[in-house]
This record gives C-alpha cells, structure tokens and sequence, in this order.
C-alpha cells in the first residue's frame, strides 16, 4: 500500500511540474536556438529580447527566475524571454565569456551591442534594462 502510494505521489508531482513548465512565459533555449534568433549579417534580433543565463545550483538564479516569469508576463508580446543552462551549454557561456551568473542579456532591435546584468536584482532593475532596449528604434 506504502509503495503503491508513494508511486502515485511521485507521477502526481512528476505531472504537476510538467504542467507548471508548460505554463511558462520564460522559454528554455539551447545554444543553437540561441544563435538561431540572430540575423547572422547584421547582428540583429526580430524581438527585443533578455536572456536569463543560469544554473540550477545557483540560488540567486532560482531567486531570480520568478521575476523574469512575472516580467515575461507583463512583456508578452513586446520582449521575448528565453532562459539557458550554462551547464548544458557551456560552448555558448565560454564563447559569451560568462564568468558569473545569474548573467542576463538585454538585445534590442538594432544588433546593438546587449546591455548586461550581472547578478540577482530586484524586479524594478530588470524593468529599468526592459525598458531602455524597447525605447530603442
């Protein structure tokens, strides 16, 4: 009976966290997505866009990632947020040089050089970076 329970307890998780992740506003990329998103000539992306670079070690990464959902919520539409395993993608994170994370990419439209973050920030600093790439044409 314990065993039985127990199983069901943990298909029951199992599911509620497989919902929970489709409910998702950040999407989880790869490295090849990633460069995917980029004309390759100009630099350019279509969306002004922030990627989140994170470990699933890392605690201010997982305090972090709660803000960008609720942004990504707020922004939808308007900025897409994408989200990246430096551990499952370490070419990316090595060629990015990121030494730090969390470590969170601001593109805007242009191909402009990002603006970056480095570290945890509140909720009101993310919006401030947000808010500076929409604003530019």
């Amino acid at each position: 009976m314990k065993k039985t329970l127990l199983i069901l307890v943990a298909i029951f998780t199992m599911c509620s966290i497989a919902n929970a992740q489709t409910d998702n506003k950040v999407k989880v990329i790869n490295q090849d997505e990633f460069v995917a998103l980029f004309d390759m000539e100009t630099g350019a992306i279509a969306q002004p866009s922030v990627f989140d670079f994170n470990a699933t070690w890392c605690g201010p990464c997982r305090r972090l990632a709660p803000i960008l959902e609720e942004l990504a919520a707020e922004y939808e539409g308007r900025v897409n947020f994408y989200s990246i395993d430096v551990d499952n993608n370490r070419e990316l994170a090595q060629m990015l040089q990121i030494q730090s994370i969390p470590y969170v990419l601001f593109f805007n439209i242009n191909g402009d050089d990002p603006e970056e973050l480095i570290g945890l920030a509140s909720k009101e600093e993310v919006k401030v970076y947000i808010e500076k790439i929409l604003q530019t044409k």
